[in-house]
């Protein structure tokens, strides 16, 4: 099972440092974001962004919606949802 694909990671890198010099994000900012966007990757088993289609946007969304907590096993809560899906 592929855990990386080469080229999001070189896209995944410029649009961090996008956020962090443009839109001065913090580090933890920025760490947040990148585990919204691996979330994302583990959802689409790590496939190329520029095979993007906004269907997987939306299931992503949908199957994020359906995750639970490890620990306790509730629901996600709404700030998390929100913090992955803004990210």
């Amino acid at each position: 099972m592929k855990t990386y694909d080469a080229q999001n990671e070189r896209i995944k890198r410029r649009y961090l440092t996008f956020l962090k010099e443009a839109k001065r994000f913090s580090e933890s900012s920025l760490d947040g974001v990148a585990k919204a966007i691996h979330r994302f990757e583990s959802y689409t088993k790590f496939r190329d962004f520029r095979q993007f289609h906004i269907q997987q946007a939306i299931a992503f969304k949908a199957d994020l919606a359906g995750q639970k907590r490890a620990r306790t096993q509730a629901p996600l809560s709404k700030a998390t949802l929100l913090s992955t899906l803004n990210g």
